[in-house]
């Protein structure tokens, strides 16, 4: 979001760091594998914005964690992605989501490269060697539940594309050095998947994100105006709404990513409440301790699940598809039944402005919004059931 966050809202999120695990952090890390863990992360007051925290975190080889080890990266795949989003998540919300975007960006482009073997490995080279944050630009005002059609246009030309439109929500507005965006081609049915430099020429930087919660996510607007990109930026051109291994490989690098993110941010909720004075007789809250940690524990297993099947090339296709539409599912109702187990234990704390227990569950109650929608996620396992083709585009 914008720098020009509220006192209660810096309060929130100053020092940015889990509470102290504890036996219920043990049990709520089980089965995750090791992965780097965010460096200490400085207050977010005047000296130190959104955007500053988040280039600090991602300093070290987080940042380029996704990366093949020939091109200077970490060598990680998916569930290694995924623990360190998680850690992440422990940490910071607004932190983890900010930078989720760019796990998956290089994500994404590095499954391209290990399926077509073509010359977007200089693309992931050149963004691990400037050690590069890359922002998701697929969001569009309005939304869509089809992230593949765009409403921002390319037109060819010579060289390349030119670009126009509008991408919002977009996290790393101001820390990413490039954007990985989609955009429909003009008088032609077809999208593409392109990195944008962050400097080009006609692309602008507005506004910010008047959010509940994750405040300090460094999200804003971004806005293009004839933005034109070298051929060579494109990684991904395909008829438009078509649901091909790239797209499935997005979307499930995507809800592992993401589920991973907020099983962070409510296992640290977790153990904040346990470590809270206690406000009700012991077995009750050691009850609703237990119920909470039983969800989290079943999601993250889910999760993991699905990350390591995809990477050993046990689940493909339509199947990747269903798996990751249930696990995004998933995530909503463990937010939920989480947060209702939580409730009577936080008191009062879960609604006063500027306590750390508001601020997690704020932060948390920012994973029903986030894609595929609950009604595209439920059309698919149904089309799946009922032996109709899979899509991204909501049937009326």
């Amino acid at each position: 979001m914008s720098e020009s966050l509220t006192r209660d809202q810096r309060e929130r999120h100053a020092g940015g760091q889990a509470p102290p695990s504890g036996g219920w952090g043990e049990v709520l890390a089980a089965g995750w594998p090791t992965a780097p863990a965010p460096p200490e992360l400085p207050p977010l007051d005047a000296g130190v914005g959104a955007a500053g925290r988040i280039l600090a975190a991602a300093a070290g080889d987080l940042a380029v964690l996704p990366i093949p080890a020939e091109f200077g990266g970490g060598g990680g795949d998916l569930p290694r992605a995924a623990s360190a989003q998680r850690n992440l998540g422990l940490a910071d919300p607004s932190v983890a989501v900010a930078l989720n975007m760019h796990m998956l960006s290089i994500g994404l482009m590095a499954e391209h490269w290990r399926r077509e073997r073509d010359g977007s490995w200089m693309l992931l080279e050149a963004i691990a060697g400037g050690h590069d944050l890359v922002g998701s630009a697929f969001a569009e005002p309005g939304g869509s539940p089809n992230i593949l059609r765009s409403t921002t246009r390319a037109v060819r030309t010579g060289s390349g594309f030119r670009l126009t439109g509008v991408k919002f929500p977009c996290s790393l507005a101001s820390a990413a050095k490039l954007f990985c965006l989609s955009a429909q081609v003009v008088d032609e049915d077809r999208t593409i998947v392109a990195l944008c430099p962050a400097e080009a020429p006609g692309l602008k930087v507005t506004g910010g994100w008047p959010s509940l919660g994750m405040c300090a996510s460094d999200t804003a607007r971004l806005e293009l105006t004839d933005v034109e990109i070298d051929r060579r930026l494109v990684f991904h051109e395909a008829p438009a709404g078509t649901v091909d291994d790239v797209v499935i490989g997005g979307l499930v690098w995507f809800v592992v990513l993401i589920s991973a993110t907020y099983h962070g941010v409510l296992s640290a909720l977790v153990e904040l409440t346990a470590a809270a004075p206690p406000r009700l007789p012991r077995p009750t809250r050691e009850a609703a301790l237990t119920a909470a940690a039983a969800e989290l524990v079943a999601f993250g297993s889910a999760c993991q699940g699905l990350g390591d099947t995809w990477t050993r090339g046990l689940v493909a296709g339509d199947a990747a598809l269903v798996s990751a539409a249930a696990l995004r599912l998933r995530l909503s109702t463990t937010t939920d039944r989480v947060l209702s187990d939580l409730r009577p234990l936080l008191g009062a704390a879960a609604y006063t402005d500027g306590t750390p227990a508001a601020g997690r569950v704020l932060d948390a109650m920012a994973a029903h919004h986030h894609p595929p929608s609950l009604p595209l996620c439920e059309s698919l396992i149904t089309a799946a059931g009922t032996g109709r083709p899979l899509s991204l585009d909501l049937r009326p």
